[in-house]
């Protein structure tokens, strides 16, 4: 089992620095406060041309560091997997969009992509595996107020999502051509970035995740935590464009929709974030409760001169004080009745 681990981490390892060094390209390309601007959706680079990365490659890196190190610990399994199913959904469309028949960029760099792209699928199929292995070392579930309200939360995100895209579709103001859903998903229309997913793609995959994690959270199942907290980051950078781009004087229902998602993962996270230091990979605890709850239990049947006898005296935990005239008037004080 620790060399499945072994395996995921430096799976994990790799593909953070393929991730990596795509978005390094597009800071140095465009400028770190440009490409900040371009993926809060603030500003369009000059002639139309999408960067490489957007705010969902900021994502998939911050899932393969915390899944790398996740995997340095037993019960890390649950990031591995959540991983590997983010992965799965925001890469397969792109597999698609940048093969040699779907037309792209240059030869050169979108072989290179499609290599990148290619190289997670193959990585999350392998972090499947490794789950599968150390299925055994499922990490603890969420706390049953906890997992309810967030999956509550999370089935809300996805039932949002859904209402608005097919408000979308079925809006007589702003009808859509016949076949814009279909092209959409297949990269006809408003892809943001040369790694990224389709819109219409990114929505319904939020939305799917979202759901599948509520129900898991409902359910209290083993990877709960990490899959609802990996689908509540992806929703925030879902929103995050929509939240830059958005009107403040006259917001629209995606506006409050974006606003909502941001606010709903915040709180999902803080609910599925495990609460004992030990889940988490602190070592130790309060060394004075684990000393202390057991001492105290196991003293309760003494006389009770024996009990006062443990407690934190002259500034040394657990010494009784010294012997003398003192302490044998309270001793004999103290003693229980003939």
């Amino acid at each position: 089992m620790r060399q499945a681990y072994r395996l995921g981490g430096t799976v994990c390892a790799a593909l953070g620095a393929a991730e990596a060094v795509w978005l390094g390209q597009d800071l140095v390309q465009f400028r770190a406060e440009g490409a900040v601007r371009v993926w809060a959706g603030l500003v369009v680079p000059v002639g139309g041309a999408p960067l490489v990365t957007s705010t969902v490659d900021l994502l998939l890196l911050g899932l393969y560091v915390a899944a790398a190190v996740a995997s340095l610990k037993p019960g890390g399994v649950g990031v591995l997997g959540a991983a590997a199913v983010v992965t799965l959904a925001l890469r397969t469309p792109t597999v698609y969009l940048l093969a040699p028949s779907a037309g792209g960029g240059p030869p050169g760099l979108q072989g290179a992509l499609l290599l990148t792209a290619g190289a997670q699928i193959a990585g999350a199929l392998v972090l499947l595996l490794v789950v599968r292995r150390t299925g055994e070392d499922a990490p603890a579930p969420p706390r049953p107020a906890a997992g309810v309200l967030a999956g509550m939360l999370l089935l809300v995100v996805a039932l949002i999502a859904g209402v608005l895209e097919f408000s979308r579709r079925s809006d007589p103001r702003a009808p859509l051509p016949p076949g814009f859903f279909w092209r959409t998903a297949k990269g006809g229309y408003l892809v943001d970035s040369q790694l990224g997913a389709p819109y219409e793609w990114l929505v319904w995959a939020t939305a799917g995740l979202a759901a599948a994690a509520g129900l898991a959270a409902f359910a209290r199942a083993p990877f709960a935590r990490a899959l609802g907290i990996s689908v509540a980051a992806l929703a925030t950078v879902t929103a995050v464009p929509v939240i830059g781009t958005s009107r403040i004087d006259a917001p629209g229902a995606d506006d409050f929709a974006a606003a909502f998602a941001v606010g709903a993962a915040l709180v999902v996270t803080l609910l599925l974030v495990p609460g004992d230091l030990a889940a988490v990979g602190v070592p130790g605890g309060d060394p004075y409760v684990e000393a202390e709850i057991p001492a105290a239990a196991d003293n309760l049947s003494m006389p009770l001169y024996e009990q006062t006898a443990v407690l934190p005296v002259f500034g040394s935990y657990g010494q009784p004080p010294p012997p003398g005239p003192a302490s044998e008037a309270r001793a004999a004080y103290l003693q229980d009745p003939p």
